[in-house]
């Protein structure tokens, strides 16, 4: 399966990282909004439909975590995923099932990345 038509948004503070994520997931046919702060993330959310929230864990002001807690408040059935650096943080493993439907741990595999948000948002629905 591909990304055809799903809307991601994205939420990552590293360039490179955002820029990389962005481009793969836009190469397997997803509509990706991308941008650099917690803040930033939940302002678009309230703007634009979208299938899936991909975030960064260690976000500057507004954390990955609370920016999940705060998209599942407004629509529980959004899957969000976190994307950590951090291999145990115990916030996120308690919030794994809640306010966090899937964790990725960095370095992200580009390649099974697409299939990984794909799967999620179809077993989601």
């Amino acid at each position: 399966m591909d990304g055809a038509r799903l809307r991601v948004l994205l939420v990552e503070d590293d360039d490179d990282n955002r820029e990389l994520m962005a481009e793969v997931l836009e190469s397997a046919g997803f509509l990706v909004t991308a941008v650099e702060s917690g803040a930033e993330g939940l302002r678009r959310f309230r703007q634009e439909p979208v299938d899936l929230i991909l975030t960064d864990f260690g976000l500057p002001g507004t954390g990955g975590l609370e920016l999940a807690r705060s998209v599942k408040a407004i629509a529980p059935r959004v899957p969000v995923v976190v994307v950590t650096g951090y291999s145990e943080h115990g916030d996120l493993e308690r919030a794994r099932g809640h306010e966090v439907d899937e964790v990725l741990l960095k370095p992200v595999d580009p390649d099974a990345l697409a299939g990984a948000l794909t799967e999620l948002i179809h077993r989601t629905r």
